[in-house]
């Protein structure tokens, strides 16, 4: 019995590699073939466009206010307003509103007071900042975020023309020189494709609050949801739109004058959001958190299969051809895939080495994932 198993194992690992192949085929095609494959309308005309409240919360960040406000005040739309609200900052963040002030008149300014200064974390200005919005529209961001172009609100908020109530924007790194940087580019983009082929496949899942809008009547309906979600560093607007999206009409915006770039990204910064958000993705319903931890698992299981394959076909001929065949032929469906959806956000450079990088987050997200069970889940 035993020598019988011992025999067969080239073609266990074969049916093997075959059969996780196929699976992750299916995550290429039939999932990120909605966002990757979709043919992306006209812009809307500018006179169609809607009244827009850009809202962001800011706490001790005016080093980053004096670099990113000047673009989102300076935006090319034809009516809306950037509503900042300072969360008790200590630092020079109130004079540099009131500064900006009296040269936008587009600003609007909510200060917090000292007397509520004990509710800590991001949720309840936030909250604040909603409720002060005067247009039905509102965009999110945050003070370390620089739209990519002058027509980011134009492509964002065109979708909500289209009976659209909630928006999924994209957000980039900004391209240096090094390995690390070319990581979490790639890593930038991976999270694109899965975020926005949720999305659209009904299962909203990786929203990032630094390029988010929704309409102010679904924040306002479902303000118990958002207060109430756990506390953790990061990922509340993600939670949240999770929980509430799926019943309402959600589209994503992938033009590359949509994207959101994050300034002042370091690795180590990084890699403490990535493990941040494997702690949000364990509060996911339970579709969207299954499938992100297959996909992950199979990505793993690939590699290892492929690499039995070779070990134990090597003296034959013929698995081991059909073994390399299937693993070609995954790795080439991939390249495409992915290459798709670089080439729609014009991000360049990374899919010749897409395989390596691919092999490196194989590796690299169990290991964050199982550092993030040890993660504080409370507001930075």
């Amino acid at each position: 019995m035993l020598l019988s198993v011992l025999v067969n194992i080239p073609l266990i690992c074969v049916i093997c590699l075959g059969t996780i192949s196929l699976l992750l085929l299916l995550y290429y095609f039939a999932l990120y073939g909605r966002f990757v494959f979709r043919k992306e309308k006209k812009p809307v005309p500018v006179d169609d466009l809607p009244p827009v409240s850009v809202v962001l919360t800011a706490r001790d960040e005016s080093h980053l206010l004096i670099k990113s406000l000047p673009v989102l005040l300076s935006q090319d739309y034809p009516n809306y307003e950037v509503v900042v609200v300072n969360d008790n900052s200590i630092d020079e963040t109130a004079d540099l509103i009131n500064e900006f002030k009296n040269n936008y008149p587009n600003l609007h300014y909510v200060d917090l007071t000292s007397s509520i200064s004990n509710i800590r974390g991001r949720k309840f200005p936030l909250a604040l900042g909603i409720k002060a919005a005067k247009n039905e529209m509102v965009v999110l961001t945050d003070a370390s975020s620089i739209p990519a172009s002058p027509y980011w609100l134009q492509h964002l908020a065109g979708r909500f023309t289209r009976k659209v109530r909630v928006v999924f924007g994209g957000v980039s790194v900004v391209r240096k020189p090094g390995f690390l940087n070319a990581l979490m580019r790639y890593d930038a983009v991976r999270n694109l494709i899965i975020s926005f082929s949720y999305t659209l496949a009904g299962m909203p899942v990786m929203a990032n609050g630094r390029n988010l809008a929704y309409t102010r009547t679904i924040f306002l309906k479902n303000k118990e949801t958002f207060m109430a979600q756990p506390r953790m560093p990061y990922g509340d607007d993600d939670i949240f739109m999770n929980k509430v999206a799926t019943s309402v009409a959600c589209d994503v915006e992938p033009d590359p004058d949509a994207l959101i770039s994050q300034t002042g990204l370091t690795p180590s910064r990084w890699f403490q959001q990535k493990k941040a958000a494997f702690v949000t993705r364990s509060c996911y319903t339970t579709g969207g958190r299954i499938l992100l931890k297959m996909y992950n698992f199979l990505s793993l299981l690939f590699y290892a299969a492929l690499a039995c394959t070779i070990v134990f076909c090597l003296k034959d001929f013929l698995l081991l051809g059909i073994g390399l065949g299937i693993a070609v032929l995954k790795i080439a469906s991939q390249h495409f895939v992915f290459g798709k959806a670089a080439k729609k956000t014009n991000e360049k450079g990374l899919t010749p080495f897409l395989l390596f990088y691919d092999i490196v987050f194989a590796l690299l997200n169990p290991c964050i994932n199982f550092l993030s069970k040890f993660e504080k889940r409370k507001w930075r």
